[in-house]
Parts: C-alpha cells; structure tokens; sequence
C-alpha cells in the first residue's frame, strides 16, 4: 500500500494524540490541524489521503469542512471520516448527506479505528 498521509482535525490535543499513537504501526504519515478551519486548510494544501474529522471544532465544524470539500472545485477526492462524540442518526444522516465515508465514535478502539483507516485507505 506504501506510505499515505492521513490529516487529523482534532481540537483536542490529548485525541490527536491518542489517534496518532493508535495509528502508528501503520507507517503512514499524520499531519494534525487544530481547529476547522486549519482543517479545511490542509485538505486544500496538503493532498492528504485521508481526512479524519471531528465534528465539534473552533471556526468550522467537522460537518461544515466535509460540506466545503465535497461542494468545492478541486477539492481533495479522498475519504473523509468523521471521529466524534455526535453520534446521533441526525448526525450520521448528515455525514453521509455530504460523503463521509466513515463514522467512528469516541471513544474508539484502537483496533477498530486502525482497521477502519487500512479499509479507507485501500478503497
């Protein structure tokens, strides 16, 4: 599969690092943004091959970053998945409205989230 990179938009510090130590057996490269709009940022910029969002971020929500790269022009095509405490039906019927292709909900299991990532990946 080689090397991908993979862009965490947490505003919590302590998850991302939680997700970057959950995922760093898999080799890939992680680039962290700290709010929405550093998230939105990076998508444009970075090329990432996957996107994990969370919902509830400072100046954008995760919803209102997936809407943004799935509505824009030469916005990155990758999978995006969302890491949440919103775990509502609302919530996942939005997520899939704008194209995520993934949902994982906090707390999350190690294990899960790594073999969620290596199937986005491989997709």
């Amino acid at each position: 599969m080689g090397t991908k990179r993979i862009l965490i938009a947490d505003d919590n510090r302590f998850i991302r690092t939680l997700v970057r130590a959950a995922l760093s057996s898999l080799g890939h490269e992680i680039i962290e943004a700290v709010d929405g709009q550093e998230a939105c940022d990076l998508a444009f910029s970075c090329e990432p091959n996957l996107i994990i969002l969370d919902v509830v971020m400072p100046h954008m929500s995760g919803f209102e970053v997936l809407e943004r790269i799935r509505t824009t022009d030469g916005a990155p095509t990758c999978p995006i998945a969302m890491l949440t405490t919103a775990a509502t039906p609302g919530d996942h019927k939005h997520a899939d409205e704008f194209g995520a292709e993934g949902y994982i909900t906090k707390p999350f299991d190690n294990a899960e989230l790594r073999q969620k990532v290596t199937e986005l990946l491989e997709d």
